[in-house]
């Protein structure tokens, strides 16, 4: 048993190294006109906290890439200040709505296709996929560093 809870610790220590080690490249990617890739990494940013959460949860768990079954199987919400809860909710929302896991094979035309396919594009001016990535980013960075409040304190 005792095995078993050590494991569950280390797991959750290797996600959350690197949900912050993503967090530490997501900026860095989008200032430098890496939006495509910054799509990618800030999902994979929060998918990381929250599996960080789900196996001490329950370790057996698999959403595979699913961020609302991984949040709902984490019980995501029991950590998050009940302040920050409205907040960390819309991030959320934004992050489902613009990554996908399949964004590790596109290319930033091809991510512009899935926004605009979602209609993530309407009344933006400008560089779509720009802002995009900063709307993404910014939800990411709330979430991970919300998340990882649990260890911290």
């Amino acid at each position: 048993m005792a095995a078993s809870h050590a494991k569950q610790l280390a797991l959750s220590r290797e996600y959350r190294e690197a949900a912050e080690e993503h967090l530490e490249r997501l900026e860095y990617l989008h200032d430098r006109g890496f939006y495509a890739l910054s799509h990618y990494i800030a999902g994979v940013a929060v998918e990381c906290v929250l599996r960080a959460h789900l196996v001490m949860v329950d370790p057996e768990f698999d959403a595979r890439h699913d961020i609302i079954e991984l949040r709902r199987g984490a019980r995501f919400f029991d950590f998050v200040p009940h302040e920050a809860q409205e907040s960390v909710a819309a991030a959320l929302g934004e992050v489902t709505t613009r990554w996908s896991n399949n964004h590790r094979y596109r290319s930033g035309a091809s991510v512009l296709r899935y926004l605009k396919t979602a209609k993530l594009d309407r009344r933006v001016k400008g560089d779509a996929l720009k802002y995009s990535s900063h709307r993404i980013v910014s939800a990411s960075i709330h979430i991970v560093t919300m998340g990882l409040l649990r260890w911290k304190n």
